[in-house]
C-alpha cells in the first residue's frame, strides 16, 4: 500500500493548539507531554506552531528551577527520584526534563531515565520526560528552555533538569536554572580535582552520592576534599557553596540536602533576586539566540555558501591550509 501523499498536511492539521493551551494550562500531562513534542520538533513546518504556542501560555514566575548534574554512575537519576519522592510526599507537584545523549553516529537516544524513576513516575502529581541533548553541548537539550517554560505554564511547583552527565562543561543550564545542584561520586580523587574549575564555580550545592557500605568513609573524604577546594576558589557570591554526603538509595542525607536546597532556593526567589537573576537569563538566551540566527542566515547566504563549498574542496585537496581557508571566508561580504 502507498503512502497516502497528504499524510504529511493532516499530521500538521492534527496539532490543535488552542487545545494544547488549555490542556497544558490545566496541568493535563498528555497535553504537556504533547506540547513538549511540538516544541521539540525538528519540522520546519512545527515550529511556527510551536512559537504560537509559546506565546499563548500565560507566564508564571513560581516555579523553583533545579539543575542535576554530575558524572555518569553518580547516581543522579536515583538522587532526583528521592528529591521528587521528598516535595510530592509534602503537597508540591514536580516535572523532571531528564536530558540524554545522542548518538554521533545515528543521532538516536536511550531515553531511559523514566525507567529510573519508577516510583515517581506512577505519581499523579509527577511529570518525566526524557529528551535527546541532539548532540548540544552543554549538558542540555535544544529547546529545554522552552519545555521549561511549557512545564512552568503547567503549574509545576519544582521543576528539575538532568544534565547529559558528561563531565566539566556542563555549565549552560545555569543560564536556566534557580540552584545547581552537583552530584559527586565517592574516592573521585583526580578526578574531582579536574572538573573544580569547571562545574565547582557555578554548583550551589555539591552532594557527595552512595555514601553507605564500604564507601561511607570515602564519601566522606570527597566531602573534605570539595570543601577545601571550594574554600580555595574565595566565592564572594552572597550564597556561598555546601558540601554534603548522602545516599540516594537508602534515603539517608536526604532531608538535610533538601534543608540546603530550600534555603539557596529562598535566597534566589526573594523578588529582587528572582527579577535581577530571570533578566540574566533572558539576556543570556536572547544573545545566545542571536548569534545562532546569524549564523544559520550566514552560512545560507549563496555567497558564503559558495565560499564554504570552495574553502571545503581546497582543504580538502590538500591545497590550502586552515588559516588561507579562514582568510578566503574573511573576504566575503
Amino acid at each position: 500500500m502507498g503512502l497516502n501523499p497528504h499524510f504529511k498536511a493532516d499530521l500538521r492539521q492534527a496539532w490543535d493548539i488552542e487545545g494544547l493551551q488549555l490542556g497544558i494550562e490545566a496541568g493535563d500531562r498528555l497535553q504537556l507531554a504533547r506540547g513538549i513534542t511540538l516544541v521539540e520538533s525538528q519540522l520546519a513546518d512545527d515550529r511556527p506552531l510551536a512559537l504560537d504556542l509559546l506565546s499563548r501560555l500565560c507566564p508564571k514566575d513560581t516555579s523553583r528551577r533545579i539543575a542535576v548534574t554530575g558524572n555518569p554512575g553518580s547516581g543522579k537519576s536515583t538522587l532526583i527520584e528521592s528529591m521528587g519522592q521528598y516535595w510530592v510526599d509534602r503537597g508540591k507537584s514536580v516535572a523532571v526534563l531528564a536530558i540524554d545523549p545522542s548518538s554521533n553516529v545515528t543521532g538516536g537516544s536511550i531515553l531511559g531515565d523514566k525507567t529510573r524513576m519508577e516510583q515517581l513516575a506512577h505519581h499523579p502529581k509527577a511529570f518525566i520526560r526524557p529528551s535527546a541533548s541532539g548532540g548540544l553541548l552543554g549538558g542540555v537539550a535544544r529547546r529545554s528552555r522552552e519545555c521549561i517554560a511549557l512545564c512552568e505554564a503547567a503549574g509545576y511547583d519544582i521543576i528539575l533538569i538532568e544534565t547529559v552527565g558528561v563531565g566539566q562543561n556542563e555549565t549552560a543550564v545555569e543560564h536556566f536554572v534557580d540552584c545547581f545542584l552537583m552530584v559527586a561520586l565517592p574516592a573521585a580523587g583526580d578526578e574531582l580535582q579536574g572538573i573544580k574549575r569547571g562545574i565547582m564555580e557555578k554548583a550551589d550545592l555539591i552532594v557527595v552520592n552512595k555514601a553507605d557500605g564500604n564507601l561511607k568513609k570515602a564519601a566522606k573524604q570527597s566531602q573534605l576534599q570539595i570543601k577545601n577546594a571550594l574554600h580555595m576558589m574565595q566565592n564572594t557570591a552572597a550564597w556561598q557553596p555546601v558540601a554534603l554526603t548522602c545516599s540516594a538509595l537508602q534515603g539517608e542525607g536526604i532531608d538535610a540536602l533538601m534543608e540546603e536546597l530550600a534555603a539557596c532556593l529562598d535566597l534566589r526567589m526573594e523578588p529582587s533576586n528572582m527579577t535581577s537573576r530571570r533578566l540574566a537569563q533572558t539576556l543570556e538566551a536572547f544573545e545566545s539566540a542571536w548569534k545562532q540566527l546569524w549564523l544559520q542566515r550566514a552560512t545560507s547566504h549563496p555567497l558564503w555558501a559558495e565560499s564554504l563549498a570552495t574553502c571545503k574542496e581546497a582543504l580538502m585537496q590538500g591545497e590550502w591550509s586552515l588559516d588561507q581557508a579562514l582568510a578566503r571566508l574573511r573576504q566575503v561580504k
